[in-house]
């Protein structure tokens, strides 16, 4: 029997005050040269007075990310290159998160992930998500050694960033199913412990969907709690398998055609709802309703013009979603769905 290491994070906090656990987590990492990747707005608000704290005992060299691009992550690391650079910490939302990840990478240290915001799974994943030429481009790093997620911090940030990582999250139920799917029908190798470290945070959230409270700290937690666990199980497969599944392949297809304004949470909620029609539909192993109405529930998007696409819009994403990614084995390859049964899925569905 074959085994290997799995890396993931080592320390994890998920409370009011984490970030008060920094120096305590530096500490265990015996780190003596820093580097702190921020960006202004969250360096006004939080990020100068971390510095301050980290001066005190470390030497810390601090850098804003301006956008999320490889050309930005390369730069920071031809900057600090011939620095001696023990330990990279990551504070703030997606972006600076995921300059971080590659940075820490390229530099081959240890990478603290301390988000601000919880509007997907890659805060504590092993892939940094860009976008090149307008196009979504996905670099595999490590994975954070360890993520502080300081609830009053994310609390504050728009509440449309929350809803949008509960979006991602319940992803994670349709994802599951089309890697269960590949298992039965294609032979794909399959981990039922990565799969359920992905879908039950995505069922428990669901579940309690009638009274889920983004403005509760025990509702966020959960959240957040969940969006890691995610970030988990796809670094125990080396793959994004367990969380991207065909309503991820509907995303990368808006992204892809430049359509709409959603966000990545928000696009694979809405793909979620359509690609659990087709499980309903076809298999009797799936309620949309119960998807639909549980992102209705906490405010995210059910309907495509809430994000700026037309029916269109979303029929030529689906058809382009069968002709992207083609080696992972979805619903759509499964079904095969026509134009004509994408327009009735969208209608029943009433996402359009």
């Amino acid at each position: 029997m074959a085994f290997r290491t799995v890396p993931i994070p080592l320390e994890v906090y998920i409370k009011k005050g984490a970030i008060k656990n920094v120096r305590k987590v530096v500490e265990k990492f015996g780190s003596r040269n820093l580097v702190l990747l921020t960006d202004e707005v969250v360096y006004k608000i939080v990020g100068g007075k971390l510095e301050t704290e980290l001066a005190e005992y470390y030497s810390i060299n601090k850098f804003f990310v301006n956008r999320a691009s490889m050309d930005e992550a390369k730069k920071i690391v031809m900057e600090i290159s011939f620095s001696d650079v023990e330990l990279v910490i990551g504070l703030g939302g997606g972006k600076v998160i995921d300059v971080s990840k590659v940075v820490s990478t390229e530099l081959n240290v240890p990478f603290i992930s301390i988000p601000t915001t919880a509007s997907h799974d890659g805060i504590a994943s092993p892939v940094a998500s860009f976008k090149e030429n307008g196009k979504p481009i996905s670099i595999t790093t490590n994975p954070p050694a360890a993520v502080i997620a300081d609830i009053e911090i994310i609390k504050n940030a728009p509440i449309r960033l929350l809803r949008s990582g509960y979006g991602d999250l319940i992803s994670n139920i349709t994802a599951v199913k089309d890697w269960q799917l590949a298992r039965d029908k294609i032979g794909e190798s399959y981990s039922e412990v990565a799969a359920s470290i992905a879908i039950i945070p995505a069922e428990l959230v669901i579940s309690e969907a009638k009274n889920f409270d983004l403005l509760d700290d025990a509702y966020i937690t959960k959240l957040v709690r969940g969006l890691i666990m995610s970030g988990v199980s796809i670094s125990i497969v080396g793959s994004s398998r367990p969380a991207s599944g065909a309503e991820h392949k509907f995303s990368h297809s808006i992204d892809y055609l430049g359509y709409g304004n959603g966000l990545h949470g928000e696009q694979v909620g809405i793909g979620t709802i359509i690609m659990e029609y087709f499980y309903e539909k076809a298999y009797g192993n799936g309620d949309f309703c119960l998807v639909r109405g549980s992102l209705r529930k906490i405010g995210a998007p059910t309907a495509a013009a809430e994000i700026g696409l037309t029916k269109e819009q979303v029929i030529e994403a689906l058809m382009y979603a069968k002709k992207i990614r083609r080696k992972r084995y979805t619903i759509l390859e499964d079904l095969n769905p026509t134009k004509a049964e994408f327009e009735k899925a969208v209608e029943e569905t009433k996402v359009a």
